[in-house]
């Protein structure tokens, strides 16, 4: 990749200081020294981890400030905090911005600009939820939101979540370890529905359970019932009395600013190519905001993780200061911990895969991890999809108590390399009693979805 030749600093105005905010700072000054950096935010503290919050509301972090960090200031970066941006100029290549504090307005000019503004939670159209946010209605976004959450459990004897994604159950949970007594609501049947195929959505569903969860998946909530404050949900035409209900149903892309300026938007996020461009010249859109490819066919694919951000923003940094490079597209590859388990998903499942025209084949075991003779053997479920007509790997999902990520990973990277079932389970993997079996319940996976695959030829 060349570098820039031109003695003069390129501008770049980077709309957002989250995860691609922060990635696309570093890739553009660490490509061209010379670029001068200015990153506008509202907030009046740098970043925090949201992925973070449910642990935080648990009690497993310490506190909701230990979430918060700050990016170390540079000869190149200019931090405008407690500021927002209220339009963008595209012809004239500035942004118009406002000082949050003394309500001063200014322009500030770019050569590039990349927008990261991130997403907005997604508050269900039914009677009582907008009417009762922020009386028992609750959104985790942030840790100021978070924390009002965390206070009210402490007045609190019952809640309702809604949602069955990572952060709906990793709440849920969390809700359940402050003692509370929690329904779990989502209006499709399995956990996970984007993510894992209804037999391993089933193994959540069922641990939850066991652990004192009232589980309504396959039930939505049809209304939330009080005056002044959260009294009762009416779920499939129950009415459930409750002090907290909190929607984790999932965001939807902060885009309005964009679209304002004329940038395309598809599915309300903005339209993003392999190298992150918008369709306007030199504006490009990383994150939350953006709508990307899938890497496993390059269909649209909307990804809202803090890993997919961090692939698009190294992507549009550099490009961002006068480079080339391409992005390889979305896995969603994830890992969320929910109690004791680790719930671990890349690529496309079943259903997604079939959707996208592939006639799918799959293999999936529940085994120990370790010899059954190891006195701390615990179980895990691997299951992995392919393509029945060429083998090759589309995506793959795992639970158990520990080893569901980093068998994910392994996928992954199959996925990527665009290795067929076959070449997976040839790979040698470490083998020691204490941490694994000899015959790796990936690689048995991989055994049974390529038998299936041979017999259907």
């Amino acid at each position: 990749m060349s570098k820039p030749l031109s003695s003069e600093s390129r501008k770049i105005v980077i709309i957002g200081l989250g995860t691609g905010g922060l990635y696309s700072s570093r890739a553009a000054s660490r490509y061209d020294r010379k670029v001068e950096i200015t990153i506008i935010e509202k907030r009046d503290y740098d970043m925090f981890s949201p992925c973070g919050l449910p642990y935080a509301l648990e009690g497993m972090v310490e506190s909701f400030e230990a979430l918060k960090h700050t990016v170390p200031a540079t000869r190149q970066l200019k931090k405008l905090l407690k500021h927002e941006a209220l339009s963008i100029d595209t012809e004239g290549k500035k942004v118009h911005v406002k000082n949050l504090e003394t309500d001063e307005t200014f322009w500030v000019e770019y050569d590039s600009l990349i927008i990261s503004s991130g997403s907005q939670p997604i508050i269900l159209p039914i009677p009582g939820a907008k009417e009762l946010l922020g009386k028992g209605v609750h959104v985790v976004t942030n840790p100021e939101n978070a924390k009002e959450l965390h206070d009210a459990v402490m007045e609190s004897k019952t809640a309702v979540v809604v949602g069955g994604g990572a952060i709906g159950l990793e709440i849920s949970f969390a809700l359940k370890e402050r003692g509370l007594d929690v329904w779990v609501t989502k209006r499709s049947p399995p956990p996970f529905p984007r993510n894992l195929d209804p037999d391993m959505g089933k193994i959540i569903s069922e641990y939850l359970d066991s652990k004192g969860l009232h589980i309504l998946f396959g039930k939505g909530i049809d209304a939330i019932n009080g005056e002044d404050k959260v009294e009762s949900v009416v779920i499939a035409g129950e009415t459930i009395p409750t002090d907290i209900v909190v929607m984790a149903v999932g965001v939807r892309s902060e885009s309005t600013l964009a679209e304002a300026a004329g940038i395309a938007t598809e599915r309300g996020s903005i339209l993003t190519n392999e190298k992150m461009e918008t369709n306007v010249k030199d504006v490009y859109a990383i994150g939350d905001c953006a709508l990307s490819f899938s890497g496993v066919d390059g269909k649209p694919s909307y990804v809202a993780l803090a890993t997919s951000a961090l692939k698009q923003s190294v992507i549009a940094g550099v490009n961002a200061a006068g480079g080339d490079a391409v992005f390889g597209g979305n896995l969603g590859t994830f890992v969320s911990y929910i109690g004791d388990l680790e719930v671990s998903c890349t690529g496309y499942n079943s259903s997604t895969a079939e959707r996208n025209g592939f006639k799918v084949v799959s293999g999936r075991v529940n085994m120990q991890i370790k010899p059954n003779w190891m006195p701390d053997a615990k179980d895990i479920s691997v299951k992995l999809v392919a393509d029945a007509e060429t083998g090759r790997i589309l995506g793959g999902q795992a639970i158990g108590e520990e080893g569901a990520a980093w068998r994910m990973n392994i996928v992954a990277l199959a996925i990527k390399q665009k290795m067929n079932i076959q070449e997976l389970s040839t790979i040698e993997l470490a083998y020691c009693p204490a941490v694994s079996e000899v015959y790796d319940p990936l690689l048995v996976a991989a055994d049974v979805a390529l038998r299936r695959f041979e017999r259907q030829r």
